[in-house]
């Protein structure tokens, strides 16, 4: 690190230093043999960030050149990928001779902490947290990119219990060598493939998703056994037992087995894909949710150390986050015997859509799942924490769906100022739609308690309703003609309507035939936004290449003077949130037809899903009817959150459209 703000090659670097301008290193949070993670201060957005200084150890110039652009190119395909299962990448600085990757920050459990208390898990558990780490593969996967050290360390659990892949300090593009010019293996011996331990016929040692796919099975194995299947005094000793020794035979695994057996084949060719995994994984967690649920409440997992996202095996432990058995918060992830994942009763429709690929072992679950389900009580019971009886073949009469499920969870953004932003790493969230949230959860019945957030994006909202991860999304959510005739998401609402608009930062741009005539800008949006090609194309302006899910990264890249973008397109309340923030950034309203913004819910026909739509419905009427006498809870909302940023007092409230115009 330089005085002038520029990053040095990574090891001389102390707390207090900068980065690109913007980022204040604060404190070590661990060390391997591909970077230095440090605790940062984003000064721009006043938030905490993990950052990974990338280094190359013992290379000479030329060489060490050549992996700095590389790693450049990997990291941005990784900010790219848009999951709520891998970890979000804010930021890639090249500086000089290092390349630092800026992370969202996760005081959390790690899998190896939560192994470390428990030694060994439960299939239902291990096949939970199993199917949430595959899907973040795939999803790495499918942006040409190969992790390359998936392991318990690199898995930790949000706030809300769900899985979250990690530290791509070593990822890599497909096919891209596992071996350095000293000779030195890059991952981690106990968790590497055997094609990666000889060369291949041009002389390389290629990282495929197969490569990755292997160390999945390897955390799957030990966390159903409670142990690696290949080990040894030295590195030597446990990498010729990957090559040359058979999978120890499994004694707890149930249903897991031929997964696990197939995903360590020594044939990366014959391992099966991640959609054949997934199947599988799938199978097992949808069929043992039933049984789990029957064994009967027992202790759940004790207090572990957590770790900040990108520490990776070496950091050092952060916040302690504290299990509680049958009576565990949310901000727990669901401990070994947990029976109940969010949404699970609602994911099983659209996981039997998916089809039978991979029929064989599927039909070698089902054998096992239907001969009782004894693998399923190994050591600590599961606890049961699953809904509440069915409700009857109608909405109607006396019934309400917070009979049906305990918890309402809502699906929130967690960048929006005024709208909804997340209070650092906490679970909590300040603005408007947070507490319009909590307004419904409580007109609904719901302790304030019982009404968790779950952060989306615009990016992945469809999908975390579809699967079941939230009841509802409360998220700047648009009812346009397309998504009002989408087959799998329903509205209730709207509950405000806004007017399109794009934020400017440069004050040369005083409406939008300025913009349109400046040829060279670009103007970003969210990805799935309601801002699609035909709006370009119909307000002649050009959208940035690669589109991020969230306007956060629009706004970041809005703030790099490095770069051709001038505006982003979105609503005014959205826009003139980001400009409160920014001095000198501004709002340009574009002339257009408002649309209103919905609470999103899954579109379906089933008795709970009627029911959660027509108390929504309810809920919702409540909040926007104004009493005789007083505001009503609509306008405190605004006043409190929207009108210091509109600067204009709250608007009529909407008529309830898609709850037959009720208000």
């Amino acid at each position: 690190m330089h005085s002038d703000g520029t990053a040095g090659d990574g090891s001389g670097d102390v707390p207090g230093m900068v980065i690109a301008h913007r980022y204040r290193l604060e404190k070590p949070l661990g060390r391997g043999g591909m970077g230095v993670v440090w605790e940062a201060l984003d000064t721009s957005l006043d938030r905490k960030v993990a950052v990974k200084g990338l280094l190359y150890p013992g290379m000479a110039p030329v060489t060490r050149a050549q992996w700095v652009s590389r790693a450049r190119r990997e990291a941005q395909a990784i900010a790219r990928i848009e999951h709520q299962n891998v970890v979000a990448v804010h930021d890639v600085i090249e500086d000089g001779e290092q390349v630092w990757i800026v992370m969202e920050l996760l005081n959390s459990r790690s899998l190896a902490d939560l192994l470390s208390e428990q030694q060994q898990l439960t299939v239902p558990h291990t096949a939970r947290i199993g199917l949430q780490v595959l899907r973040g593969l795939k999803a790495v996967h499918e942006a040409g990119v190969v992790h390359r050290d998936v392991k318990p360390h690199n898995i930790l659990f949000r706030p809300d219990g769900r899985a979250l892949l990690m530290d791509f300090g070593i990822a890599t593009f497909e096919g891209a060598v596992q071996v350095t010019r000293t000779h030195e293996l890059i991952g981690t011996a106990q968790y590497l493939a055997p094609e990666l331990l000889g060369p291949a016929p041009d002389g390389s040692r290629a990282a495929t998703a197969a490569s990755d796919l292997w160390a999945l099975g390897i955390t799957l194995y030990e966390m159903v056994e409670g142990r690696r299947p290949f080990e040894g005094l030295t590195d030597l000793e446990v990498l010729v037992a990957v090559r040359e020794s058979p999978v120890p035979p499994m004694k707890y695994a149930g249903p897991l087995s031929p997964l696990i057996e197939a995903l360590l084949r020594k044939d990366p060719a014959r391992r099966p894909d991640a959609a054949e995994a997934e199947q599988l994984l799938q199978a097992v967690t949808l069929d043992s949710l039933a049984l789990d649920t029957a064994v009967g409440p027992g202790p759940g997992p004790g207090p572990v150390p957590g770790h900040a996202a990108g520490a990776g095996a070496g950091a050092g432990t952060a916040a302690r986050t504290a299990g509680a058995g049958a009576g565990a918060t949310a901000g727990d992830p669901p401990g070994p015997g947990s029976g109940r994942t969010p949404g699970a009763g609602r994911r099983e429709e659209g996981a039997r859509r998916r089809g039978d690929r991979w029929k064989v072992p599927v039909a070698v679950v089902c054998t096992a799942l239907l001969a009782g389900g004894a693998w399923l009580v190994w050591g600590r019971p599961d606890t049961s924490g699953g809904k509440g009886g069915e409700a009857s073949d109608a909405a109607g009469g006396g019934e309400r769906y917070r009979d049906t499920d305990d918890t309402l969870q809502i699906g929130v953004k967690t960048d929006q100022p005024g709208l909804s932003v997340r209070l650092g790493t906490t679970d909590k969230y300040r603005g408007f739609e947070p507490d319009l949230a909590k307004a419904i959860g409580t007109r609904m019945g719901y302790p304030e308690k019982n009404v968790e957030f779950v952060p989306v994006t615009t990016g992945d909202r469809d999908d975390q309703l579809i699967t079941g991860q939230v009841d509802l999304v409360i998220a700047t959510y648009s009812i346009d003609e397309k998504r009002n005739k989408d087959e799998e998401v329903d509205f209730v609402g709207p509950y405000y309507t806004p007017m399109m608009a794009l934020l400017v930062k440069n004050q040369r741009y005083k409406d939008l035939d300025d913009l349109q005539d400046s040829p060279t800008s670009e103007v970003c949006t969210a990805r799935n936004s309601t801002y699609d090609d035909d709006w370009f194309k119909k307000y002649r302006l050009t959208p940035k290449k690669n589109l991020p899910g969230t306007y956060e990264k629009c706004i970041s890249a809005l703030e790099d003077r490095r770069t051709r973008m001038d505006a982003v397109a979105t609503d005014d309340v959205i826009a003139e949130g980001y400009a409160h923030s920014h001095p000198g950034w501004k709002t340009l309203r574009v002339s257009r037809d408002p649309e209103g913004y919905g609470v999103a819910l899954k579109r379906s026909d089933d008795k709970s899903t009627r029911l959660l739509k027509r108390d929504v419905c309810r809920a919702l009427s409540g909040v926007m009817t104004k009493p005789s006498t007083g505001k009503s809870q609509y306008e405190t909302l605004y006043d409190r959150h929207l009108k210091p940023i509109l600067g204009r007092s709250a608007p009529d409230a909407p008529d309830l459209t898609q709850c037959g115009g009720q208000r």
